[in-house]
């Protein structure tokens, strides 16, 4: 999608050119009928270049590109309607270029996803944590085996124990084992002294730009998701919410900085050569899991039990399965995991997560 929309931008602001043409005398262009002066042709090369760089821009997943389609638009726009009969079908291509444009603005009020998330990022990150230390192996002797050499085997034994993280995720999500996926992208901030989890995402969904927020903070959960930043499709909220999240939370700890086990109130008991019973507290909250390890050490299951009360019948159990190890930035991490419901229609997959990048300890 994003690369036809780049080539119909393009074209858009090489069609443009012809204006230019005519005006210079550069080439006969039989479909401009009326006369065009040299100063309006320059408006046309004007608008058509900076068109054209906009496709560029967008080719290239360039943040900026609306600075330059923005005022594009407006100049095409302008033209068009100083010359509407040889003109006008112009019109139709403004009007599917300031579709997005006008989702950018919506994404810019201080109301939507993108501003609170934002908002509450800045607001977590400058409050104040204790002071970072590096975990050392006095620090996890204590812990069952499985998960001490889990974390030697992530690296977390001589780093620094982790106070927040920041981490990309490229997704895939649906609603049920029939629909369509819908491609993601979402960013996350966790913060482990006073627990708290930012997710934001972005989906489309038939086309469409579909706008996700889980937010975790203060012992207080809610989830909501809004259809083209505008239209609420779901507002959930309550204890219910901020029970299931803490679960969430819980398993966000164990994948991506199990480091933080250290200073979080975690229990864990050893049920069986490769698999641990883990309790989580927060919010008021004690959530369980059962955690499986290969045989090599590494994390590969978290089921839980305790994350299903929006299912039908509440007795669903919540399973991620986990992959793809590898070093990101010099971490180990599995970079992927899915998202299950194991239900009375059996398992399936409504979540695909790809971990692109992880920061640890930000300050932005």
């Amino acid at each position: 999608m994003r690369i036809g929309f780049a080539l119909l931008v393009g074209l858009h602001g090489l069609i443009h050119l012809l204006g230019a043409a005519k005006a210079f005398r550069w080439a006969e262009v039989a479909q401009l009928k009326q006369p065009i002066s040299p100063a309006t042709g320059t408006v046309w090369l004007a608008a058509g270049v900076i068109l054209i760089v906009a496709a560029v821009a967008v080719g290239v997943s360039a943040r900026w590109w609306w600075w330059l389609a923005l005022p594009g638009v407006l100049l095409s726009q302008w033209l068009i309607m100083h010359a509407w009969g040889d003109a006008r079908f112009g019109t139709v291509a403004n009007i599917v270029i300031a579709v997005p444009l006008l989702l950018l603005l919506v994404d810019a009020l201080p109301s939507s996803f993108g501003s609170r998330f934002i908002s509450d990022r800045t607001m977590l990150l400058a409050r104040p944590g204790r002071p970072v230390t590096v975990v050392s192996e006095a620090d996890i002797v204590t812990l069952p085996p499985l998960i001490q050499t889990y974390l030697r085997r992530v690296g977390a034994v001589g780093r620094a124990r982790p106070r927040n993280l920041r981490v990309v995720f490229a997704a895939q999500m649906r609603g049920s084992p029939t629909e369509p996926w819908m491609e993601a992208r979402a960013t996350q901030y966790e913060f482990f002294d006073a627990p708290a989890r930012l997710f934001h995402m972005n989906a489309t969904k038939g086309g469409l730009p579909v706008d996700v927020y889980h937010r975790y903070v203060d012992s207080a959960a809610t989830f909501q998701v809004r259809l083209v930043g505008l239209y609420p499709m779901v507002n959930a909220k309550g204890q219910a919410m901020t029970n299931d999240e803490t679960v969430t939370l819980m398993n966000d700890v164990l994948v991506m900085a199990p480091a933080a086990v250290l200073d979080l109130p975690f229990t864990f008991e050893t049920t069986g050569e490769h698999t641990l019973h883990a309790t989580f507290t927060n919010a008021g909250f004690t959530v369980a899991a059962e955690l499986t390890f290969d045989t090599n050490g590494d994390l590969i299951g978290f089921t839980s039990k305790d994350r299903a009360h929006g299912r039908e019948g509440g007795d669903a159990v919540w399973s991620t399965p986990l992959s793809g190890y590898r070093e990101v930035h010099g971490i180990r991490i599995p970079a992927l995991g899915d998202a299950n419901w194991i239900d009375s229609a059996g398992e399936w997959t409504y979540g695909r997560f790809e971990i692109r990048d992880i920061a640890y300890n930000v300050t932005r």
